[in-house]
């Protein structure tokens, strides 16, 4: 029978099973017919089968404290112990730039919309156009998971304010992420486990990834005094500084993460896109400190891809490739159990040129012979440079496949 040993829970097989109650008849009388036909043979499968399904049941019981094993709402539960939750999904985030007559207040929460798809986007702060009429401000979409928005095509006001007179988002929105599955929810954990401590770089990451919406966060220290680059400070950050990177979460939000884990006196640099914030203590109302921190800056990747078809592949292959590169970015594309590309590509990460061929021989590989006859990215074929403040940004419309 399965047992727990030094190493873990040991599973005995249904055959093992077999192999066991079998021999029992055979010490009672080594001639026993048990031929399956036989009431008795029967009995032996069926015992195996029943007895294997309870050992199925312990070792699952058993993984359900593990955390690496754990599953569903048994994970979630072990992930409560240190106040991580699983994410239900992160909403993809836009840079608007707003027209209006100078001092137009725009409050937080105003709405404006996509003329292509009709999505919905809420300004993540309440801002003031200046003299020259015009303000940009952070803006998120109103429901979560990865939704697209091209550039200049953001420009529907729903939220009519007196004085603004038009909307555009010059970029592209950086997409948002789908609920965490159960992978995912591991990195996170373990992440967040550092997050209970006082003034440490790990406290840091922990209280930044349990700010909702927050997709990817990179933390850079410098410890040394001198700002030369070196070994031991890599990016040339000023002395004694450190820089927090992150992707997605409000402004506020994420100063206050930095605000309650920060060390008092060493400098916060701003390495990417810049933004700051004044926050309040909450418990202190008269303590107030400007927190600086930067979004890192956006690299956009444009695709192409030429597939040589043999007559085997479906008439939308092209957008099935299409979400498949989508994905493989996002980190949802590859079983964990595989070990391979599980949370996609992270702030300061470099854009491998030959892994971008796995989303794609997965859905082609499907059917017959059909292979990829050109892949370049960003107008090459070869490795696409991130640095250390930049990231990595992927959408549908920047992904052309044509086959032939």
């Amino acid at each position: 029978m399965a047992s727990l040993t030094s190493t873990g829970y040991v599973l005995q097989t249904q055959n093992e099973w077999f192999a066991q109650e079998r021999q029992f008849y055979v010490d009672i009388d080594p001639l026993w017919n048990l031929d399956p036909s036989t009431p008795d043979g029967l009995k032996m499968a069926h015992d195996s089968e029943i007895f294997y399904a309870l050992d199925e049941t312990l070792q699952r019981a058993y993984n359900s404290k593990d955390p690496n094993k754990a599953k569903g709402n048994d994970l979630d539960i072990i992930c409560s112990l240190t106040g991580t939750i699983r994410s239900s999904g992160s909403a993809s985030s836009v840079e608007l730039t707003l027209t209006a007559t100078p001092g137009t207040v725009i409050f937080k929460g105003n709405l404006f919309e996509s003329i292509v798809t009709g999505s919905r986007w809420a300004t993540d702060q309440t801002v003031t156009a200046d003299v020259s009429g015009t303000v940009s401000v952070n803006a998120t979409c109103t429901v979560a998971g990865p939704t697209q928005a091209d550039a200049n095509t953001i420009t529907r006001i729903v939220d009519v304010v007196a004085g603004l007179a038009s909307v555009t988002n010059p970029d592209p929105a950086t997409p948002g992420t789908d609920a965490q599955s159960n992978e995912q929810l591991r990195v996170t954990r373990a992440t967040a486990v550092g997050r209970p401590g006082n003034n440490q770089i790990d406290s840091t990451y922990g209280e930044l990834y349990a700010v909702p919406g927050v997709r990817r966060v990179k933390i850079y220290e410098n410890d040394t005094s001198s700002d030369a680059v070196s070994v031991d400070n890599p990016h040339g950050l000023p002395k004694h500084s450190y820089a927090v990177l992150v992707d997605g979460g409000t402004d506020e939000d994420i100063a206050m993460a930095i605000y309650l884990k920060k060390n008092p006196g060493p400098p916060l640099y701003q390495a990417g896109t810049p933004f700051e914030v004044e926050v309040t203590s909450p418990k202190y109302p008269a303590n107030k400190k400007i927190i600086r921190a930067s979004r890192p800056i956006y690299v956009d990747m444009i695709v192409v891809i030429d597939i040589t078809d043999d007559g085997t592949l479906p008439p939308d292959v092209d957008q099935l490739i299409k979400e498949a590169v989508m994905e493989f970015a996002a980190g949802d594309l590859i079983p964990a159990d595989v070990g391979f590309k599980i949370s996609g590509f992270d702030i300061g990460e470099s854009v491998p040129y030959s892994t971008m061929f796995t989303p794609i021989n997965k859905v082609i590989g499907s059917y017959g012979n059909s292979y990829v006859s050109l892949l370049e990215i960003n107008g090459a074929s070869a490795n696409v440079a991130i640095a250390y403040n930049e990231m990595s940004r992927w959408t549908e419309a920047n992904i052309t496949v044509v086959v032939t």
